[in-house]
């Protein structure tokens, strides 16, 4: 697999289709690699789209720097940009760079880079966004994970890791006791990693008015299953951007995992015309 180092990391990533076509990168969520996003890039692929996969920093075959315990979505962001521009200085095909598909953090990371970046972006597909600093009802939900991984901190980084896989984090693990557990086996593999991120949505640093001026075209994705809280959150997103429409999909889990051929459509009516309608 094609390799590059990134700021003290060393990213694996994996790409279909060909140069020149219409293109998505696609990032993960907490707790599994880039295999995630094979259902949506095969997908993509059948239909000429260049798909671009990579393993985030401490996932998958990616590395990590030494000693790598906290991570925010600020560097996962600049890894992005950094891939993107290690491509043949950008990716070409796109007006305006590729379409950013993210779920989870990976969602953050992508709404992240095209406020920051929109000259590597042509738009974002978020998939559960978990933006919870929107809702003021997730508060108290916030306070009770912390107060549940204090009380588990002691009992070691497996327990921790076994928590936010078993949905014991109604905040800070939204959504994740859905996760298949052979897609999770990298989180048990690499707890540090899990660990090193679970915060890193809460801290992140984008005002709520910077967020609003973003130019380019979202769109926000959920699914029947979706938990209320992630699907308040996509609601509360949608309304602030400028571009971006809801899409709330049948679909009996995470979109990209059992709806793949409906988030690959919308990536490639985001590639293909630039923007939403």
């Amino acid at each position: 697999m094609p390799r590059l180092e990134v700021r003290g990391a060393e990213l694996e990533w994996s790409e279909r289709g060909e140069e020149g076509r219409p293109t998505a990168l696609l990032v993960h969520e907490t707790a599994v690699d880039r295999r995630a996003w094979d259902p949506v890039s095969q997908a993509l692929g059948a239909h000429g789209a260049r798909a671009i996969s990579y393993d985030r920093r401490g996932w998958g075959g990616s590395g990590a720097p030494p000693g790598y315990a906290r991570t925010t979505v600020e560097e996962q962001s600049e890894d992005a940009a950094a891939l993107l521009e290690g491509l043949q200085g950008g990716v070409p095909g796109v007006p305006g760079g590729a379409v950013l598909a993210g779920a989870g953090l990976g969602a953050i990371v992508a709404l992240d880079l095209a406020a920051r970046r929109p000259d590597l972006v042509a738009g974002t597909v978020l998939v559960e966004p978990p933006l919870l600093s929107l809702l003021p009802e997730a508060t108290e939900q916030l306070a009770a994970d912390l107060r549940t991984l204090e009380a588990a901190a002691g009992e070691g980084r497996e327990s921790l890791v076994g928590l936010y896989l078993s949905g014991g984090l109604g905040a800070l693990g939204a959504g994740a006791g859905r996760l298949p557990d052979a897609l999770t086996a990298p989180a048990r593999e690499r707890p540090e990693s899990l660990i090193a991120e679970i915060g890193a949505v809460p801290a992140w640093r984008m005002s709520v008015p910077r967020l609003a001026e973003a130019s380019r075209p979202a769109a926000i994705l959920t699914s029947a299953a979706t938990p209320p809280l992630l699907l308040a959150a996509a609601r509360a997103l949608a309304d602030r951007l400028a571009n971006a429409e809801h899409r709330g999909l049948n679909a009996d889990g995470p979109p990209h995992l059992a709806a793949p051929a409906e988030v690959a459509e919308a990536v490639r009516e985001l590639g293909e015309l630039g923007e939403l309608g």
